[in-house]
């Protein structure tokens, strides 16, 4: 009798304590650990999303938008200091899980999303004791020249890019995928599912056009770990980005991926430069500075001579909707164990995110063209190149 009473007096006392933990200790928790990384679920994301909005209402909103086909919520995340007002502020987009067994990409917004609630009400600290705060941010450079790189992060700079950014993200477009360790989704109607970022119908005609040239021996079998699906804007987790991109403001773009570390950017079908090429090499030249990733320039034009890649979600953003849209591998393995590496990764990308944050500010409007200048200009580079190569 005595044993159950004490059984029962711990098993209340545990209660209390869990339920007296901050929110942002439940679900995923990343520290620098030599030891082997265990990649967040999809269940353990949405529980810590569910209780980051609970706790921070004002900064944080997630919405569904979407069910996969094992009905899994496909989850969109708003960061922003009035959260439930759409604001005359610049938008950035963030994409991770595309690919469901690119873990890391995913990963790294979980972490991005944690940085941000926790560090925006925090008062600024001297993280490396030297008597100064802030003095260096996540940038990638040594700024106190101490030896020691990104080591004093500014809780300022947070509260700045919450106050003055619209932060969208869907963390993990194909949970399907990620639970399943599968590169594409779970559609049943498929033998093994369809590559979701070669469902977007921006440009789909090249396909019946030139097959030969655009792999219709890969994106139309289904087995192909390319198989582009059975219509363009098919799944509901591409529908999803859709939705985003309809919705908002949004001038600039990150899809993280995983199996290289490198930055593409439009066009992923023509060798021809896209019409905001140097502002494309402008900001993707600042961002391998901050994460060390080198940016592939117009004048690699690696991807196109394989053959292109048609029905990406950085080809529909920037051709449908005039965002500056950036692939970003973000790790030579798709799911990196090491404990180490995987902080680091994460880390460096929360200085790129802030940067983002920041570039939005001042993005000129007269950088920005026509949509008819940008959709008919590709088209033009790719039968030049065709004739004159």
């Amino acid at each position: 009798m005595k044993s159950n009473i004490l059984k029962t007096i711990f098993v209340i006392f545990f209660a209390l304590i869990v339920c007296l933990l901050p929110a942002t200790t439940i679900g995923i928790t990343l520290e620098k650990a030599s030891s082997e990384h265990e990649y967040c679920t999809y269940q353990e994301m949405t529980d810590l999303l569910e209780n980051l909005q609970e706790q921070n209402p004002e900064i944080i909103k997630i919405e569904s938008y979407g069910k996969t086909y094992e009905n899994r919520d496909i989850w969109f995340v708003k960061i922003s200091d009035n959260v439930d007002i759409d604001e005359d502020e610049p938008g950035v987009l963030l994409l991770g899980g595309i690919h469901g067994d690119e873990k890391i990409s995913f990963e790294l917004l979980i972490f991005f999303i944690n940085h941000m609630i926790e560090n925006y009400d925090k008062e600024n600290t001297d993280d490396d004791n030297d008597g100064y705060i802030n003095e260096d941010p996540i940038d990638g450079k040594d700024n106190d020249q101490d030896g020691q790189i990104d080591e004093d992060p500014s809780e300022d700079r947070v509260r700045e890019a919450i106050d003055n950014t619209q932060i969208y993200m869907i963390p993990m477009i194909n949970p399907d995928g990620v639970e399943a360790n599968n590169r594409k989704n779970c559609n049943p109607d498929s033998r093994h599912g369809v590559n979701i970022n070669r469902n977007f119908g921006y440009d789909w005609k090249y396909y019946e056009l030139f097959p030969s040239i655009f792999g219709d021996r890969w994106t139309d079998i289904e087995t192909s770990g390319n198989y582009r699906g059975p219509s363009p804007y098919s799944e509901t987790e591409t529908q999803a980005v859709v939705k985003v991109a309809e919705s908002f403001k949004i001038s600039l773009s990150l899809s993280y991926h995983s199996g290289a570390e490198v930055v593409f950017y439009p066009w992923y079908h023509t060798t021809g430069k896209a019409p905001h090429e140097n502002l494309f090499i402008s900001i993707g030249g600042d961002m391998e500075e901050i994460s060390g990733y080198p940016l592939w320039t117009g004048t690699n034009t690696i991807i196109p001579k394989l053959g292109g890649n048609l029905g990406t979600s950085e080809n529909y953003l920037y051709g449908e909707h005039e965002i500056l849209a950036y692939t970003v591998e973000s790790a030579r393995q798709k799911a990196p164990t090491n404990g180490d590496t995987v902080y680091d990764i994460c880390y460096k990308n929360v200085g790129v995110h802030l940067y983002l944050c920041e570039k939005s500010q001042n993005i000129e409007e007269k950088e920005i063209t026509s949509k008819n200048h940008i959709k008919i200009l590709p088209h033009i580079s790719f039968f030049l190149n065709k004739i004159l190569r």
